[in-house]
C-alpha cells in the first residue's frame, strides 16, 4: 500500500470513525465515467476487448495519452477539497469535519507527490491517481497493507491508462474536470491509508474498512474479488 502522508483524527473503535460509515467512499461513484471504466477494466481483466461497456461511451473515439495529463491549479484544488467535504457531509457529519480539519493543516494531495514519484506515478495524470486508488482499494478489501514496487505501481498505471484511452471517457474534458476527478481518487487513496494504519491491532475495524473499500469500489463497477495483484498488474482471480 502507499504510504501516505495523511493524519486523521484517532479514534478508539471502529463505530466512533468515520471509516465504518463510509464517509470516504460517498464521492467516487459519483464521477462521470468511473462506472464505465471500471467495466472496461473488467473486460480487459477478461482478456475480452469486446466486452459490452454497457456505455455509448465505449464507442467514442479513444482519448490520446496526453490527455491523461492536466496542469493543476491550487485554487481549484482548494473548490475540489471543498467539494469532497461537502458530499461527504450528509452521510457523516462528523466525519466531514474532520475532513475539514485536515484539509486546512495540509495539502493532502502536494503530500502525495513525493511517495508516487517514488513508484513511478504522478499526481497529475489521471492514470496514475487512478492506480494509487485501485490499489490501495483492493489491498484495504484483503485486510492487507504491504509495500508497493515501482513494476506494480507502473503495471497498474498501464492497465488504467489503456482502459481510459479506450473508452473515450475522456475525449475533450478540461483540465478543471481531469483536476476534479484525479484529486478525488487521490484523496480516496490517502484516506484508504491512513485508516488501514489507524486499524493496525484493531481487527474490527480492519474489517470495517474492507467491507467500505469493497463497497466503493462496486460503485464504480469494480469488483476487487474478482482480481488478485501482481507485479504484472491485476489480472483475474485464480
Amino acid at each position: 500500500m502507499f504510504v501516505l502522508a495523511v493524519i486523521m483524527p484517532a479514534s478508539p473503535s471502529a463505530q466512533d470513525t468515520g471509516w465504518s460509515n463510509g464517509f470516504w467512499s460517498t464521492t467516487l461513484p459519483a464521477i462521470a465515467g468511473t462506472d464505465t471504466l471500471g467495466l472496461t477494466l473488467r473486460g480487459r481483466l477478461q482478456n475480452d476487448d469486446s466486452a459490452d461497456t454497457g456505455s455509448e461511451a465505449a464507442a467514442t473515439p479513444p482519448t490520446a495519452a496526453a490527455d491523461l495529463r492536466y496542469t493543476p491549479s491550487h485554487e481549484r484544488r482548494i473548490a475540489n477539497f471543498a467539494n469532497f467535504v461537502a458530499r461527504s457531509r450528509p452521510g457523516n457529519p462528523q466525519g466531514a469535519e474532520d475532513l475539514a480539519k485536515l484539509f486546512s493543516s495540509q495539502d493532502v494531495i502536494e503530500g502525495m507527490k513525493a511517495p508516487l514519484d517514488a513508484v513511478g506515478l504522478r499526481i497529475d495524470d489521471i492514470a496514475g491517481a487512478y492506480a494509487a486508488w485501485w490499489i490501495n482499494a483492493w489491498q484495504a478489501s484483503r485486510g492487507r497493507d504491504e509495500d508497493v514496487s515501482r513494476t506494480m505501481a507502473i503495471a497498474v498505471r498501464d492497465q488504467a491508462a489503456r482502459a481510459i484511452t479506450s473508452s473515450g471517457m475522456l475525449r475533450g474534458a478540461s483540465d478543471a474536470a481531469k483536476q476534479e476527478m484525479a484529486e478525488s481518487l487521490l484523496i480516496q487513496a490517502a484516506l484508504i491509508a491512513a485508516a488501514m494504519e489507524q486499524s493496525k491491532g484493531n481487527a474490527a475495524l480492519t474489517r470495517a474498512i474492507a467491507a467500505v473499500a469493497s463497497q466503493g469500489a462496486r460503485g464504480m463497477n469494480v469488483d476487487l474479488t474478482a482480481m488478485d495483484l501482481t507485479e504484472h498488474g491485476f489480472v483475474p482471480a485464480q
